[in-house]
């Protein structure tokens, strides 16, 4: 009895840790993507600007976008924190679609609008981010 207890305790306990092990690793790749955005703002490079948010959007929404699974990678006290991944994951969206449309010129802007809208949606995309981050993960 002592020795399936001892066992099921150490897969409980290497289970946790790999879950939280995906979750800080899915979060340093998301950062990667997101600083590549911007270091694709900051260079006019509308190519990089276009490849990385795809790539940074796909990643957000396989990682926050499914309240079950990410609800697994958190710590028990934590799982209630689940539906703030999801939102973020949906504001990240639309905010992707505005950089998108801007890039596509969807609304036939002058290219300083598009430039400064996509930018302002790049610094929502941030906050969700930080929001995200300051519920779920901080412990105030």
């Amino acid at each position: 009895m002592l020795k399936k207890t001892v066992v099921g305790s150490l897969l409980f306990l290497l289970f946790t840790q790999l879950n939280a092990y995906d979750l800080k690793s899915n979060m340093i790749q998301l950062e990667a993507e997101l600083a590549e955005v911007q270091k694709s703002f900051i260079a006019s490079d509308q190519d990089g600007v276009e490849a990385s948010i795809k790539r940074f959007s796909q990643h957000a929404q396989e990682l926050l976008g499914n309240k079950e699974n990410f609800s697994a990678m958190l710590p028990k006290n934590k799982k209630h924190k689940a539906n703030e991944a999801v939102m973020s994951a949906q504001i990240i969206s639309h905010n992707v679609q505005i950089i998108m449309d801007a890039i596509e010129n969807k609304h036939n802007q002058s290219g300083l609008v598009r430039r400064e809208e996509s930018q302002r949606a790049y610094t929502y995309i941030e906050h969700a981010c930080f929001r995200c981050h300051n519920i779920v993960r901080d412990e105030y």
